[in-house]
């Protein structure tokens, strides 16, 4: 019998440089903190935890990790990355854990409807509408410690910004550890992260207000 070596690996080695000759690497980024709007491009891991690629138009291309306290939704119902797919148009809230600068996903929404914004782009603030109520539309983003607090305002304490006052809305959400919570279960001295736009008289108001364990599941 005769062997011929050179036939069995020429084909895939031509395969190969084909492959990346079409498919070349881009830049890929750790998405900034605040909000990140854009297209699913791919998602790596399980359902609990993992890494998720964006493109923001035109070419640029963010990572973000997510894992069981990420927050994500469609059309106002919990869902899981298992039903997301490539295409999806997403806007994450990001955020980064203590001690690292790895971006990480705090909430994770599936829409068609997002306005096309690269991040830190500022909406002009408008009336507040039944769609408002039910899908916060807060354009900025602040993280820090919880000073003060009442039923209508919070003072936080940022890291760049020093001490900020927020307003609290009759419709404001709340989140603990990636679940819906209520106002009286915050705490002063928790670190939080916030979803905030401008009212009327340019102050800020708070439409999603988040804190609680971010460090991933328990064992993993």
């Amino acid at each position: 019998m005769r062997l011929r070596p050179l036939r069995i690996f020429a084909l895939p080695m031509a395969c190969i440089a084909a492959h990346i000759v079409a498919f070349p690497v881009m830049a890929q980024e750790n998405a900034p903190v605040g909000i990140v709007r854009g297209d699913l491009v791919e998602w790596d891991g399980n359902k609990v935890e993992g890494d998720i690629l964006v493109r923001i138009p035109p070419d640029r291309l963010y990572t973000c990790h997510f894992d069981g306290f990420t927050y994500m939704e469609r059309d106002g119902e919990r869902i899981g990355m298992a039903v997301l797919k490539a295409g999806d148009r997403l806007e994450l809230v990001t955020d980064r854990k203590p001690g690292s600068q790895r971006c990480y996903a705090r909430t994770l929404r599936v829409s068609d409807n997002f306005p096309a914004a690269n991040p830190g782009y500022r909406i002009p603030p408008r009336r507040s509408t039944l769609i408002d109520q039910l899908y916060p539309r807060g354009n900025l983003t602040f993280s820090g410690i919880v000073l003060r607090l009442n039923a209508r305002k919070m003072v936080l304490r940022t890291r760049t910004q020093g001490e900020i006052t927020v307003l609290l809305r009759p419709d404001t959400r709340y989140m603990d550890s990636g679940l819906p919570a209520e106002a009286s279960m915050l705490a002063v001295n928790t670190r939080v992260s916030l979803r905030c736009g401008p009212n009327l008289d340019n102050e800020l108001e708070a439409y999603q207000v988040i804190w609680g364990e971010i460090e991933g599941p328990k064992g993993r």
